[in-house]
């Protein structure tokens, strides 16, 4: 059946579409190709609903062959859908269906298309649409000063920060964690947690330096799941702990600059640059 879309749309993912005799139709996924006649399918057998045929599917695990151990796809394995994508709303194709970049993630791909690290990439894809995606702000530290403090001086940094004032945690803020390892490993190693409020879910970014050239040479993020009456463990008693679940969102391998590194990172953690809040704790060797 062929239904022409119009510009009449019905919430997030749905849209009118009308038949030869001036029907009208809901449409999911009709909102993809607004002003177009195009080929619908049935949707779940609800009477008078159809569906885009390119976003006919249940889940994105019917791509699963093209993902690697992290759940994220290589972007040369994407096709661009270049009639339909646009920044910020980017529309990829694989085996006839339309697949999206996780809403998590979609500033950073704009980022990676703006410094042509794009094609280095793995991201994760969705088959969610919706590009709602909003954080709360939290605190940060400056990394860049404080990589720039390491490599001057050629020590590693084992160190814990948290907001000096106690009030602030109020606000569902926790502590940010900065970890370098020692100059006799063959590379630096980056890992940077962002605990907010009591919940479950921490945001984790880990990146890989290279000691002689100082570029990163690997770089993903993560949000990590724990339980929540484990994270006392982890900020005071300065304990690992063990993650219930945890989802990789990007990854990039070769030559990285460290400011597209750090800008990826504020983009991802909703930073403040508040270092003079910050208090610096040193770390024991065996949380590395």
């Amino acid at each position: 059946m062929k239904l022409k879309i119009t510009n009449n749309k019905i919430g997030a993912q749905l849209a009118f579409g009308i038949d030869e005799n001036g029907k009208k139709h809901m449409v999911f996924g009709g909102d993809l190709c607004h002003g177009e006649t195009i080929e619908v399918e049935s949707y779940k057998g609800y009477p008078e609903t159809f569906i885009n045929p390119k976003v006919n599917y249940e889940s994105i695990e019917i791509f699963s062959e093209y993902f690697d151990k992290d759940g994220l796809i290589e972007f040369d394995k994407l096709v661009e859908v270049k009639s339909k994508s646009k920044p910020f709303h980017r529309i990829y194709e694989i085996e006839n269906y339309w697949v999206f970049p996780d809403r998590k993630i979609k500033h950073h791909v704009e980022y990676l298309y703006d410094t042509n690290l794009i094609s280095n990439s793995r991201i994760k894809i969705t088959n969610s649409w919706s590009s709602v995606v909003s954080g709360a702000e939290v605190y940060g530290i400056n990394y860049i000063d404080l990589l720039k403090k390491v490599i001057e001086e050629r020590k590693s940094i084992s160190s814990w920060f948290i907001c000096e004032r106690e009030k602030d945690f109020d606000k569902g803020v926790y502590a940010d964690l900065f970890i370098l390892g020692n100059f006799n490993e063959k590379d630096l190693q980056i890992q940077l947690w962002q605990i907010i409020g009591e919940g479950n879910e921490i945001l984790f970014a880990h990146g890989l330096i290279d000691r002689e050239t100082f570029k990163f040479n690997h770089f993903d993020l993560a949000t990590h799941h724990v339980n929540p009456m484990m994270i006392p463990e982890l900020i005071y008693n300065k304990q690992r702990i063990d993650l219930i679940n945890k989802e990789k969102w990007l990854r990039i391998d070769g030559d990285i600059k460290q400011e597209d590194v750090f800008e990826l990172i504020k983009i991802f953690f909703p930073i403040d640059y508040l270092v003079d809040e910050f208090i610096e704790n040193p770390m024991p060797n065996d949380i590395l």
